[in-house]
């Protein structure tokens, strides 16, 4: 019987995205470094557990480092690996690629960096394995590294080291694309793949395994992070999920249908965020609130985003304990009205909305004096698309027909 522990995608000391400090926000030291304390919990499981092996596949590093000493820190806690004989097998991925200094930094000798011109194969004759993997040689890889992989070695577990995009993965930069297929048809009894973020295990047999990221850095990598472990016991091969990760990235969807206030739908708010919470063990996490549901705050959401945030950034620091960090408030909501019904009345509020809808049908007829907006975007990558204008045609609607509800709530008090 022998054991393995697979892991992708490290981008060690890649800082967390989107976060800005605020008032209540949990302390950035919580969450600066959550790279390497993923990294940790790695080696230290590896450590708890006798694992022999750990095959690393691709994306250890984030590109250029500031300095030496994210390389050093690997290399330091590869050396605790080294001082109980663990090996490790690593295939440099595109990120890596695009750093010149991994190519320069040593590693100790319990390291085995798999080179990029050709396809290799590592013999671990003690553990009966051969480790198989090639390295990308340069940030863009579009051609199909796996079908020059060698041949399986009789008598021995084959393991595939590969960071790769599998054909109909989205998400994800076409790198050494292939197919499943292609994998299973070379006949070794794990492919251990990077590239994709989460966890998946592709096919039973042969196993065919993306370990995911250790840890999230930004609100489309939510989920539990980690790595797999494998034990291999006469032919037979078993794996587990591992999850690593220190800080957790969560989507909190709130039905805040019937909220007539601000502080309300807040407040509902931060009911889920309790329900989510309670799944986290303690452990922080950033938070995207995203508000659903017809409600008579509607307008009020719509029109005042500061105090909107201001109120879940609160009400999160509450129930959370202070480990809740809001990264984004998306209003979602519509109003209680029916609008298309609205839309055939002979009111104000109906003559706007089919002026409305008219603009809505040809939004690049608007005449909006957008000089200065284009002169600042010029160069920039960034412009205003059809679909845009007709959200913020929508948006428009949303804060008129607050105003106009408002307006006649004070002229009926008067």
């Amino acid at each position: 019987m022998t054991t393995f522990v697979h892991a992708a995608d490290i981008h060690l000391d890649s800082p967390l995205r989107g976060l800005f400090r605020y008032d209540g926000a949990p302390s950035l030291e919580e969450i600066r470094g959550a790279t390497r304390q993923a990294l940790d919990n790695l080696v230290n499981f590896i450590i708890s557990e006798g694992v022999p092996l750990l095959l690393i596949a691709g994306d250890l590093y984030d590109g250029d480092w500031q300095d030496f000493n994210t390389g050093l820190y690997f290399a330091g806690q590869m050396r605790r690996l080294a001082e109980i004989g663990v090996r490790v097998a690593v295939v440099r991925g595109n990120h890596d690629a695009a750093n010149a200094m991994t190519k320069t930094l040593p590693l100790p000798d319990n390291v085995k960096v798999f080179k990029s011109h050709k396809p290799e194969t590592w013999l671990l004759e003690d553990l009966g394995i051969a480790v198989h993997g090639q390295s990308y040689a340069a940030p863009e890889v579009t051609d199909n590294l796996a079908a020059s992989y060698p041949d399986p070695v009789e008598g021995m577990l084959n393991i595939g080291l590969l960071h790769c995009l599998i054909s109909g993965a989205r998400g994800h930069l076409p790198y050494a694309p292939c197919t499943v297929d292609e994998l299973a048809s070379k006949g070794y009894d794990y492919w251990a793949l990077g590239h994709v973020h989460n966890f998946s295990l592709l096919r039973e047999t042969p196993r065919i395994v993306y370990a995911g990221c250790s840890q999230g850095r930004h609100i489309k990598e939510t989920g539990r992070k980690g790595c797999v472990w494998a034990e291999a016991d006469h032919g037979a091969l078993t794996t587990e999920f591992v999850p690593l990760d220190v800080v957790s990235w969560l989507s909190v969807v709130a039905d805040v249908s019937g909220a007539e206030s601000i502080p309300e739908a807040a407040s509902l708010f931060g009911n889920a965020l309790g329900d989510a919470m309670g799944s986290q063990g303690g452990r922080p996490c950033c938070v995207r609130a995203v508000l659903k549901g017809r409600c008579a705050v509607h307008g009020r959401l719509c029109s005042d985003p500061m105090a909107l945030t201001a109120n879940i950034r609160a009400v999160a620091a509450d129930v959370s304990g202070n480990k809740a960090w809001i990264e984004k408030v998306e209003v979602q909501t519509g109003p209680v009205a029916d609008l298309d019904q609205l839309a055939q009345s002979d009111t104000p509020q109906g003559e706007l909305l089919r002026y409305l809808a008219e603009l809505a049908t040809h939004p690049q007829d608007i005449e909006l004096d957008l000089t200065d907006l284009k002169a600042k975007l010029a160069g920039s990558g960034v412009g205003i698309s059809l679909r845009e204008m007709k959200q913020m045609l929508k948006d428009a609607g949303d804060l008129l027909l607050t105003a106009l509800a408002d307006a006649q709530s004070e002229q009926e008090a008067s």
